[in-house]
């Protein structure tokens, strides 16, 4: 019998019209402050009630089916509709004034959509954003010349306010022509490691590691995307974020999750404890961390 539309709740929708357009779920999931088997559940559940099958599953990858095609120009068209509908809705409300906000480079795939999105809504808010370094984007929130800052930080002072947006284990990627031991991946590497993001937690936990050469150098990078790019010139392995490589053409990379043992990076705001006193600032952190 299909599916009634007092079932199709937005939440199972927006999951799959994401996973959709990125083919993965790690997408979904970091997006939707999800984990992975959450999105897989409302996947699966959502093809149980249409009783129709979306994506195909293969053991690296989905692969939507022609069905899950049509199923999605539909879903989206839903989605847009809903969105400025509520957009309409709160014209009224609509902010003012000016918003800083300091965000990591690596961050600003995940994180600019939405600020563009709120600042739509919103035209009568003017919004700076900034890309800093981590030490230097706490810097400019303490100083006050931030009132947001985004980013992983190793070192988070006191008096100031963090809200996890999203989690991400580590990877480490190679050329695919490299043959790096799953079991111990990090003895594959030479004399040269690429480093994304360039934050001391990732140093910290390089530095513990008995596979590397006490003599290694490393090659700091601005972003995980452009030590995806060097690997694929092979400039060398590097250390990504996990979900980063869901957001670039992985062809030619062997990627290995280093997973939770190597440490999770935490993705947080970081604001003062007045800051919320301002409506529009809750709003948009509301807004950021959907």
């Amino acid at each position: 019998m299909p599916a009634k539309v007092h079932e199709l709740d937005l939440s199972k929708l927006r999951a799959f019209e994401i996973v959709a357009r990125n083919g993965t779920l790690q997408v979904a999931a970091a997006r939707l402050n999800l984990t992975v088997s959450a999105i897989s559940t409302q996947i699966k559940r959502l093809e149980e009630l249409l009783g129709v099958e979306l994506f195909r599953r293969t053991p690296s990858k989905l692969i939507i089916t022609p069905e899950g095609e049509r199923f999605a120009a539909d879903v989206t068209q839903i989605l847009d509709m809903t969105e400025r509908a509520l957009t309409r809705l709160e014209e009224r409300g609509s902010h003012s004034g000016h918003v800083n906000i300091s965000l990591g480079g690596d961050y600003a795939w995940l994180f600019m959509p939405k600020i563009n999105s709120f600042s739509a809504q919103h035209r009568k808010l003017t919004t700076t954003i900034k890309i800093h370094r981590a030490t230097e984007s706490m810097a400019a929130l303490q100083k006050g010349q931030a009132d947001f800052s985004i980013g992983a930080f190793l070192r988070r002072p006191k008096g100031l306010r963090f809200r996890t947006v999203a989690t991400s284990t580590m990877s480490i990627i190679f050329n695919d022509s490299d043959r790096p031991d799953p079991d111990a991946p990090l003895s594959a590497v030479g004399d040269r490691l690429l480093v994304a993001p360039r934050s001391a937690t990732v140093r910290t936990r390089l530095g513990k590691s008995q596979q590397l050469k006490p003599s290694i150098n490393y090659l700091e990078c601005p972003t995980c995307h452009t030590a995806i790019d060097l690997v694929k010139r092979e400039s060398g392995p590097a250390i990504v974020h996990t979900f980063c490589l869901s957001q670039v053409e992985a062809d030619g990379i062997r990627a290995i999750d280093l997973g939770k043992s190597f440490g999770i990076e935490q993705f947080v705001i970081a604001y003062k404890a007045g800051t919320l006193k301002q409506p529009v600032m809750r709003d948009l952190l509301e807004w950021l961390t959907r």
